[in-house]
């Protein structure tokens, strides 16, 4: 408990986990409501493949995004031992 007040453990690791996976099951609705905003025929299968386009690339962006995070994170921990 007392290396968790010294800041000698780090939670974030952890956290960044648990964002990932909110974020990867979020990002599927937030693709939708972008296209329903700028009203958008989702019905038609010229936009179903760009919704399906725009999702492979946000996701791979989300993962590297928080693979940058996770990455930053272990470099700090190996220089601290």
């Amino acid at each position: 408990m007392i290396d968790f007040f010294n800041f000698n453990i780090l939670i974030t690791p952890y956290i960044i986990g648990m964002v990932y996976t909110i974020g990867a099951i979020v990002v599927p609705f937030v693709i939708i409501y972008y296209f329903k905003k700028y009203k958008l025929k989702i019905n038609s299968a010229k936009y179903r493949f760009y919704i399906f386009i725009v999702f492979i690339f946000m996701e791979i962006f989300w993962r590297i995004f928080c693979e940058f995070f996770m990455v930053y994170f272990k470099i700090f921990l190996t220089l601290n031992q």
